[in-house]
């Protein structure tokens, strides 16, 4: 039976949320698997007929370990591992089926609207998933947390879980 795969990093838990959300819109047309990026499979398999990736965005990207280092240090995050994250993830993983429908989401703050511009968390998830060989569906996706720490902005969730409905759409009648 096909699924989607989820895989995502959080710090604050707000990607994680966004990633739920997705799950959840995606699960009324493809069951859907949410895994951070630590636990994620090193092997995208045959039966995964969509991928979805997704995590914050850290000085105007995705995280590294001196960032997650820096979160920790500052905000007091919840970083088990600061080495492991969705960059290494898409570094470490391999696809066995190429073509396999991919799309990728970050998590930013709404603030100064260059630095929201700046910020390239999606397109370097994107540009990863690419490389991997994957068939990118749709525009990455951008959700808004009201400061660092959070907490996601109001109707952000429910976007997420539309934005998954519109991925299942999308692999549907892509097949």
């Amino acid at each position: 039976m096909s699924r989607a795969l989820v895989v995502y990093e959080s710090v604050f838990g707000d990607a994680r949320a966004i990633a739920l959300a997705i799950a959840d819109g995606l699960s009324a047309s493809l069951p859907a698997d949410v895994v951070p990026a630590g636990q994620a499979p090193t092997e995208i398999g045959a039966d995964v007929a969509l991928v979805v990736v997704g995590g914050p965005n850290h000085a105007l990207g995705m995280p590294k370990p001196a960032t997650r280092v820096s979160a920790v240090r500052q905000y007091g995050a919840d970083v088990p591992d600061p080495g492991v994250g969705l960059r290494e993830w898409l570094e470490a993983v391999r696809v066995r089926s190429p073509g396999v429908p991919a799309a990728a989401f970050d998590t930013r703050s709404g603030g100064h609207p260059m630095l929201t511009r700046m910020d390239h968390a999606a397109r370097t998830e994107q540009k990863a998933l690419g490389k991997l060989g994957t068939k990118i569906v749709a525009p990455a996706e951008h959700f808004f947390v009201a400061d660092t720490r959070g907490p996601l902005v109001d109707g952000e969730e429910a976007r997420a879980r539309e934005w998954g409905r519109t991925l299942a759409e999308l692999v549907a009648t892509a097949s």
